[in-house]
């Protein structure tokens, strides 16, 4: 072990630049690659610190936030033992443990590391987001003309299903649109710590600009894509990031007071929403009409086990079923879009909460949620509002886009926060006001 820790500690910055370019390249531009990049990442910060003669309990000391993590993840293994798909709900459980451990692991590690490794870290990463949001940026603009050369020239590199596609003669023409949303939220996600990196690491007006350049960019590639949430989660981050520069406490109080009304009134508002035709209003996009019919019947389903709920991942096996896709769809009228039915999950995380692992669920992750939010008022001053950024484009994310279960999704909230990590502990180093405590 000795041996092997001198050895990472001889090639620690060769080892560094590579992981932290290509790991943050890769998952952003494709989007699956999050959980092996998690992980990659975690192992890199953890096995540097330790290589460094780190105490590897004190990564993993268990604080008020990682006791609730634990408290909700001991909940999923109890609820998935009533899962219509317990072997998925299990396997969900286990990735939920895994993701919380390795993200305070890594980010406990980060806070130990030397200011020149932070230095190359930080760079490293500015780098492969800068590229991936200027390759975002040209794909948006150009039809994803950058894709469609690499499927012309490299067949073997298009996807099995080329449902949502355009083919002539053979030849992809035009690619679903769908096909971009998870890079532009990925994206969205990595911004606002890039950010804070590229403010820090610069400084100063050369700093500012170069901050103004890339928000526009980033901003203009969301803007030019078709997804929809991620749109929302740009527009609330902004006024967030805004409010946050005089009123930083506040606006943290605001964004715990948004997080527990979300879960609180989900099933009302979403009963509303359906009750006023919204779903018929050619105000909304389809993808929205949609919507709001699966979240009026997710909605009326969740009385059925209210306390409880119908077991994790059970959704999806509705989902799968013959009857809910054929006699569901009957009961009423086929105009509404979506049909009156379960859908694969709710497009909705606080709905889909409640569905599934009933108040018990929605109050853990409710006080887990804003336990972390909470803390970021320990962060210093001027970073919290890029965190607090972050955090109100994840809340706008997960209410309206992805199923809560999906294992690329769940490593990106570990990547997040990772992400947000290494900014902090980057101003951290180059603050010499700050104290050096770990965040």
């Amino acid at each position: 072990m000795r041996k092997l820790a001198k050895l990472a500690l001889r090639r620690e910055p060769a080892i560094i630049r590579t992981l932290f370019f290509l790991g943050p390249l890769v998952a952003l531009l494709v989007p699956k690659t999050t959980v092996a990049v998690l992980i990659l990442l975690f192992l890199v910060c953890a096995g540097l610190t330790l290589a460094r003669g780190g105490d590897l309990k004190a990564l993993f000391r268990i604080d008020v936030t990682l006791a609730l993590f634990s408290a909700t993840a001991a909940y999923l293994f109890l609820n998935a033992t009533w899962s219509l798909d317990p072997e998925r709900a299990f396997t969900k459980a286990a990735w939920f443990v895994l993701i919380v451990l390795m993200t305070y692991g890594a980010t406990r590690a980060l806070a130990r590391w030397p200011e020149r490794s932070l230095r190359m870290a930080a760079t490293a990463f500015l780098a492969a987001i800068g590229a991936g949001v200027a390759f975002i940026l040209f794909e948006a603009a150009t039809g994803r003309l950058a894709t469609l050369t690499l499927y012309h020239v490299l067949p073997f590199t298009q996807p099995n299903s080329l449902k949502g596609f355009v083919v002539r003669n053979g030849e992809i023409v035009r690619i679903a649109p769908g096909e971009l949303n998870a890079m532009v939220a990925i994206m969205l996600l990595a911004l606002w710590p890039t950010l804070l990196c590229m403010v820090t690491r610069l400084g100063g007006r050369r700093g500012c600009l170069a901050a103004g350049v890339l928000l526009v960019a980033a901003s203009a590639g969301t803007l030019l894509s078709n997804h929809e949430s991620s749109k929302v989660g740009l527009v609330a981050s902004l006024i967030v990031f805004a409010c946050a520069i005089p009123w930083p406490n506040v606006t943290r109080k605001a964004l715990c007071l948004v997080w527990c009304l979300a879960f609180a009134l989900v099933v009302p508002l979403a009963t509303a929403a359906y009750k006023a035709d919204l779903h018929r209003s050619e105000r909304l996009p389809l993808s929205a009409q949609a919507r709001v019919t699966l979240w009026a019947y997710t909605a009326e389903q969740v009385a059925a086990a209210p306390v409880l709920g119908i077991g994790a991942s059970s959704t999806r096996k509705i989902d799968q079923s013959p009857g809910n896709r054929k006699m569901q769809w009957r009961k009423r009228l086929k105009t509404e879009g979506f049909g009156w039915r379960a859908g694969a999950h709710a497009h909705n995380a606080f709905l889909q909460t409640w569905y599934e692992l009933g108040a018990v669920g929605v109050t853990l992750f409710m006080v887990t949620g804003s336990a972390v939010l909470w803390s970021l008022g320990r962060l210093p001053p001027k970073t919290q509002r890029f965190a607090l950024a972050q955090a109100a484009a994840f809340v706008a994310l997960i209410a309206f886009a992805w199923g809560m279960w999906q294992g690329w999704l769940m490593a990106l909230t570990g990547l997040a926060a990772l992400y947000i990590a290494l900014a902090v502990n980057v101003y951290r180093a180059e603050a010499p006001e700050v104290s050096p405590a770990a965040p």
